[in-house]
């Protein structure tokens, strides 16, 4: 019971989170939408190219799919193979989904640890793109910020299939 007080609204923040870096990540992805069309046009009529434009659409994906991943985990869009899950039992099914939402925020989590570090290295040897000499280390950090973020939303995940393997 005092459990559930102290839970539920850890949940629904990152729930909100998640939502809120969503978004950001729509607006990033229309931006790129506007920086690629606003190329093509240039491109093709006038001859004058956006100077960089394929390097800023590389950081903007990332950047796109970074701040999507956790949302579509709290959406459970992620691709998942029930073929021979789905004929289990629900409680062994809520045990595999405990352990497969263990795995994964383990992993998200140390993905997010070496991205930390990786970024702090970028950082310090002032690394920056070839064309338009953007620093890298903050795009990192926004991965960093997607995995951590989506592991939070297995973390909340595992302990909702935990609830379940509990109740069957």
């Amino acid at each position: 019971m005092w459990l559930n007080r102290i839970w539920r609204p850890f949940e629904r923040t990152v729930r909100r989170i998640s939502t809120a870096a969503n978004i950001a990540g729509v607006s990033v992805l229309v931006m790129m939408m506007l920086l690629v069309t606003m190329d093509v046009l240039l491109r093709y009529c006038v001859n004058r190219p956006v100077k960089g434009s394929f390097e800023v659409v590389e950081f903007m994906m990332a950047t796109v799919l970074c701040l999507g991943m956790a949302y579509t985990g709290v959406r459970k869009g992620h691709v998942a193979v029930e073929l021979v899950v789905s004929r289990f039992s629900p409680r062994a099914q809520a045990f595999i989904d405990s352990f497969n939402y263990l795995v994964s925020l383990s992993l998200f989590f140390l993905i997010s640890w070496k991205a930390v570090a990786q970024a702090q290295v970028l950082r310090v040897s002032h690394s920056v793109s070839s064309v338009l000499d953007i620093p890298i280390f903050p795009f990192v950090l926004v991965v960093a910020f997607g995995s951590g973020l989506l592991g939070l939303v297995f973390l909340v995940n595992f302990i909702d299939s935990l609830s379940r393997v509990r109740r069957k």
